[in-house]
């Protein structure tokens, strides 16, 4: 049985890269600092190994060629999920611009929030690194907003080791905890303000008030005891050396996500007129990190990029115009959206796979083959490696196949 050292782990934006790995026939499992996604990930079978075209085995050829027939008749293609690492991003981008497409991620909706909030007001971040060794008051805002990241507070929280932070750390929590998500914050018991719904945004609010006039004016409706935890967390703050608000779009209500990080901005805004603050929104996982960063910096645009009109817009995309869907799901077996159109699915897994007009099986980054994906900070990008031999090619190959079709049809 084969031992690998030093594995990055691709099931979420954390990247996680020092798991150790156990391989034995093909089979992947974890023997040391596994969380549950990276159990439930590596331990996935092999990846499919036929391609079909509606639902009736083929060759990948045959599949390719079907996939860049349906595409090239496509009035407004959409290439989505896009759930790949780098190299699959990029090559997703040259189709879109080869075929006119729109592109946009599973989790599009999660990083609008974000965006929204720093095209109104700008932002101030963090990395995981400042987090981890310089972040002496950490304010968690939202609902279990560590729990799609199991190992954040055991790596950035807990660190054993680190530069400047270490035992002496404050937390607190302006939400609900996860069940079990503050279990490992040894040494550390947070101030949790819960709140539900609206309540999170008003906390928030409350909290921003306390620390911009010294008091909580003319609140009278307030709890006692909710005005004592946040009189308790504004102390946090006001002693803080290096503050880090740490949120998560997907652990807010929906709702009130765009009103929930507006604030968050703010207050960083204000703080950082007397002290060092800075904000540190996790999500980008099933590469949409990578796929904000590849996208702007080969578009100029971060998100939902349609180049319908012959280059690159940021627009947006609306489903009822699509009349084609390209889904790239490499991490997780998700199954495309029902927009009753023809269908092409590039994936290890098989969802949806029966149903679709061509099927093209593809190997998971970091097991089947090698590649790059950037970490939820979007400064860091980390190697992936090839653990087993599936012969199951990447996104980008097959990407690479359909678009070579396309061009050798049009010349």
């Amino acid at each position: 049985m084969a031992s690998v050292d030093n594995v990055t782990c691709p099931f979420c934006s954390l990247l996680c890269d020092d798991l150790t790995l156990r391989a034995q026939k093909n089979q992947l499992s974890v023997s040391a600092n596994a969380c549950r996604l990276a159990r439930q990930g590596f331990s996935a079978p092999q990846p499919a190994s036929k391609a079909s075209i509606k639902g009736v085995p083929a060759t990948t050829g045959q599949a390719v060629r079907a996939a860049a027939a349906l595409m090239q008749k496509s009035r407004k293609p959409l290439i989505g999920g896009l759930g790949t690492d780098v190299n699959g991003i990029r090559a997703a981008l040259q189709l879109a611009e080869k075929t006119d497409a729109a592109l946009l991620h599973s989790q599009e909706s999660q990083s609008l929030h974000n965006l929204k909030a720093l095209q109104a007001r700008g932002g101030i971040t963090a990395t995981l690194a400042e987090v981890k060794n310089r972040a002496d008051v950490i304010i968690f805002i939202g609902n279990n907003v560590c729990g799609n990241y199991p190992r954040f507070i055991e790596r950035f929280i807990n660190a054993p080791h680190t530069l400047f932070a270490g035992q002496h750390r404050k937390l607190a929590y302006m939400g609900r905890p996860g069940r079990t998500e503050l279990n490992g914050c040894d040494g550390h018991e947070p101030v949790v303000i819960s709140g539900q719904g609206d309540e999170i945004a008003e906390n928030l609010a409350l909290l921003r008030a306390l620390l911009s006039d010294g008091q909580l004016l003319d609140f009278g409706n307030i709890p006692a005891a909710k005005a004592r935890k946040l009189e308790k967390v504004a102390d946090l703050v006001r002693d803080a050396k290096y503050g880090v608000l740490v949120w998560n779009p997907a652990a807010l209500p929906e709702d009130q996500a765009d009103m929930v990080i507006g604030s968050a901005q703010d207050l960083l805004r204000d703080l950082n007129a007397k002290q060092r603050f800075a904000g540190l929104s996790l999500g980008g996982s099933n590469g949409g990190a990578s796929w904000q960063c590849v996208a702007t910096w080969q578009t100029g645009f971060p998100a939902a990029v349609d180049f319908n009109g012959g280059y690159p817009s940021g627009g947006g995309v609306h489903p009822a115009d699509v009349d084609s869907l390209l889904w790239i799901s490499g991490f997780t077996e998700a199954a495309p959206p029902a927009l009753e159109v023809p269908t092409v699915i590039l994936s290890p897994y098989r969802a949806g796979a029966s149903d679709a007009d061509v099927y093209i099986p593809t190997g998971v980054p970091g097991i089947d083959h090698a590649g790059t994906l950037f970490r939820t900070d979007g400064v860091i990008s980390l190697p992936l490696k090839k653990l087993r031999e599936s012969g199951a090619p990447a996104a980008a190959a097959v990407i690479g196949q359909v678009l070579s079709h396309i061009t050798g049809a049009a010349g």
